[in-house]
């Protein structure tokens, strides 16, 4: 999980394990502090995190397979545009689609 959410988390896990411990100091000063809710903030976070890290996981391998497909159309034009450069001259390319100068 990403930083950015995984120490934030921890401190609230922290913070959650400490109240409950000392509720009774906590109660004696009138101070109440929503640990459940607190807890489920974290899990919430987490869960996102998670969401985040699986949409980039599939985001990272969708575009490493266009990138492949980026690569497969490059070879391919290559190979089809080369023996029209090298039967006709240059003057003629354009005719063909081809809008290299050289």
């Amino acid at each position: 999980m990403n930083k950015i959410y995984s120490e934030p988390i921890l401190k609230a896990e922290s913070l959650v394990e400490g109240v409950k411990k000392q509720a009774d100091a906590l109660a004696k000063k009138g101070i109440a502090v929503d640990a459940g809710r607190l807890s489920d903030a974290c899990r919430a976070l987490e869960q996102a995190g998670e969401a985040q890290d699986a949409a980039e996981a599939k985001l990272k391998e969708v575009r490493e397979a266009a990138h492949a497909r980026l690569e497969e159309l490059k070879e391919v034009f290559n190979a089809s545009k080369a023996p029209i450069k090298q039967n006709f001259p240059p003057e003629v390319w354009l005719s063909f689609g081809i809008q290299d100068k050289k």
